[in-house]
């Protein structure tokens, strides 16, 4: 049986921000032999998963991504349609139930954590890369340490964003912006005109009470925010 590898150690404690806990979700992933993670919201019956939604954290390779249109997951894909009926951890066999999400990896095998929120907002740590799955008794061990990381992950940074008072779009807007992209370039990548970019920089702005995007972006930095 695996070892519940980080719900008792420092590294939990210490994580404070989104790279913190994407090392955190890859370790226990290589634990169970998996060479690859999501972690994403699960939303609606009609809705995929959105590989770039701001709270979503994962290691797929960029090569993969432009296999999924829009950086998007079906919501017909098996995983995500299991992971929205379940409540309790499942493993896979990806030779009986191809997966879009495995991507290149010719994995055999993926093991899916179902997550929620105290707002009742479902999330879903999905696994993959390994050639078996693990033993019933194992999921226990593997769910429990899913779940107290991200309880902290909740705490330290899906309840600050929610304090923030930023939506998505906004959270994207700022991310695109710390990597040095300007108001044309964001309304390229999302889709929008560059004058609904400008508003929702000015509401950010007013959001986190700063004065200019530099402020910003450091404010967000120190929040995490954005990594």
């Amino acid at each position: 049986m695996p070892e519940a590898a980080f719900h008792l150690g420092p590294e939990l404690d210490r994580a404070v921000n989104r790279m913190d806990f994407f090392r955190l979700f890859k370790a226990l992933a290589v634990k169970q032999q998996c060479q690859y993670f999501v972690l994403s919201e699960v939303a609606g019956e009609d809705d995929g998963v959105n590989l770039h939604h701001p709270h979503a954290l994962h290691n797929l390779p960029e090569s993969w991504l432009g296999r999924t249109p829009g950086r998007s997951v079906g919501s017909d894909d098996p995983i995500v349609l299991q992971s929205k009926r379940s409540i309790a951890p499942f493993s896979m066999d990806l030779r009986l139930y191809p997966s879009s999400l495995a991507g290149l990896s010719e994995a055999q095998a993926a093991i899916a954590v179902p997550l929620h929120t105290l707002a009742a907002r479902r999330y879903c740590l999905i696994m993959f890369g390994g050639a078996d799955q693990p033993r019933h008794e194992n999921l226990a061990v593997v769910a429990l340490d899913a779940t107290l990381i991200f309880q902290r992950y909740f705490e330290v940074i899906l309840s600050l964003d929610s304090v923030s008072g930023l939506n998505d779009r906004e959270i994207q807007i700022v991310r695109w912006t710390s990597e040095g992209k300007t108001s044309a370039e964001i309304a390229i990548i999302l889709g929008l005109s560059e004058h609904t970019v400008n508003s929702y920089i000015a509401a950010v702005l007013r959001k986190l009470h700063v004065v200019n995007r530099a402020q910003m972006v450091a404010s967000a930095l120190r929040s995490g925010l954005i990594t």
